[in-house]
């Protein structure tokens, strides 16, 4: 790891660390909300809104009622516990992604002790070995977030399939998504 990475790393870190913390501004993240997808879901105040461009929002609360535009919508049994599984996978992808974070900061405050105590005793090689090895942490609950996207996915693909009123909702998440998210975290 270069010392470059190590300084992107740790400014990634104070990024994170303005998150999770709750103020009066709706658009701060906290532990219950936050958006992914570039938008395309969010999650505030214990609720899911799903955003499609052209299609009014549709709301999805852990109960498993859905609304779209403000309207509830009738589902069945067997849709609305599909309607639960997505909404606790976009909260699992919440969770996750602070852990994801938490993990990042804990990196970062290695790193620095590594360069401090590499630099200090003239064993540079050491610091990537040891920044190397705590990495997979971070890794670890990145792949957690990947599971959870792949989980809202099937929930999404199966909503498509059985609630016509879900329809215009279901390219939120695509298969492109999951796939790219895999394939970083093995990088």
């Amino acid at each position: 790891m270069s010392y470059q990475r190590v300084i992107g790393l740790l400014a990634m870190t104070a990024l994170i660390a303005g998150c999770g913390k709750e103020s009066g501004n709706t658009n701060v993240i906290s532990f219950r909300s936050g958006s992914l997808v570039n938008g395309g879901i969010t999650l505030r105040h214990d609720e899911v809104t799903l955003h499609v461009q052209s299609t009014p929002d549709a709301v999805i609360n852990a109960a498993g009622d859905l609304s779209i535009d403000q309207h509830p919508a009738t589902v069945s049994a067997n849709q609305r516990a599909l309607l639960q599984d997505y909404y606790r996978n976009v909260l699992a992808v919440n969770e996750h992604g602070i852990a994801t974070g938490k993990a990042g900061a804990a990196i970062a405050g290695q790193a620095i002790k590594s360069v401090v105590k590499g630099i200090a005793s003239g064993d540079t090689d050491s610091i990537d070995k040891d920044i190397d090895a705590k990495s997979q942490k971070v890794t670890q609950e990145a792949l957690k977030i990947c599971l959870d996207l792949a989980n809202i996915k099937t929930a999404q693909d199966s909503l498509a399939d059985q609630l016509a009123a879900f329809k215009p909702y279901a390219g939120i998440i695509k298969a492109d998504n999951i796939t790219d998210c895999t394939s970083d975290s093995k990088n």
